[in-house]
C-alpha cells in the first residue's frame, strides 16, 4: 500500500500525538487526597509541630499548615487565605523572617510538588497535615522562565507547576524555613 505525503504526515502526527497523551496522566481516575487518607497517623512523612507547622522529614523543611492569612485552630485552618502578588508576598515573608529571627521564605517551584502528594487530587495534600487547603494557585518563590512578569505557582488540585503565571495576580502562599 503507497501512502501519498498527506497521508504519511496524519499517520505520523497520529502517531506522535497518542504517544504524548500517553505521558500525561488522567487525573479523573485519581482518588481525592480525603478518601486517601484514613486516619491522624498516617502522615506522609510529616511530623506535626506545635502552632500550625509541620516538619517534611524527607526534605527537611518546616511548612506551615495553613496558607498565610489562617490560623490552626482545633486541628482546622480558620479565616481566610492572605492572597498577595508575587513581590507582595516575597516581601511578606522577608518581613516575617526579619521580624522572627528565622529563615521563613515561600517554597521554590521544585520543593512544592515533594510537599504534596502525587497519587491524590483535590487538593494533592494530604487532608491530616494541611487541613482546608484552598484548591488554587498557591505563589513559590521561584522565578517565570522567559519574561520577567511571570512567575511559579503550584495549582493545588493536581500539586502542578506553572512558571508563566502573571506575577502581579493576587494569590495564596505557604511559608518554609530549613528545619
Amino acid at each position: 500500500m503507497k501512502w501519498s505525503r498527506n497521508q504519511g504526515l496524519m499517520v505520523a502526527l497520529a502517531l506522535a500525538g497518542s504517544v504524548l497523551l500517553a505521558g500525561c496522566s488522567d487525573q479523573r481516575n485519581m482518588p481525592e487526597c480525603g478518601d486517601v487518607f484514613d486516619s491522624r497517623l498516617e502522615k506522609s512523612g510529616y511530623e506535626v509541630l506545635d502552632d500550625g507547622i509541620a516538619l517534611h522529614r524527607d526534605t527537611g523543611l518546616k511548612i506551615t499548615q495553613c496558607a498565610v492569612g489562617q490560623r490552626m485552630s482545633n486541628f482546622r485552618c480558620r479565616g481566610e487565605s492572605l492572597k498577595l502578588t508575587w513581590d507582595e508576598a516575597m516581601a511578606y515573608a522577608t518581613e516575617v523572617a526579619e521580624k522572627t529571627g528565622e529563615p521563613w521564605r515561600l517554597p521554590e517551584k521544585g520543593e512544592m510538588p515533594d510537599l504534596l502528594e502525587s497519587e491524590c487530587i483535590n487538593p494533592a495534600a494530604n487532608p491530616y497535615i494541611f487541613p482546608d487547603l484552598e484548591v488554587a494557585n498557591f505563589w513559590t518563590g521561584s522565578k517565570g522562565l522567559h519574561q520577567d512578569r511571570f512567575r511559579c505557582s503550584v495549582y493545588t488540585y493536581q500539586g502542578r507547576v506553572f512558571c508563566r503565571q502573571a506575577r502581579n495576580i493576587p494569590q495564596p502562599f505557604l511559608l518554609v524555613k530549613e528545619y
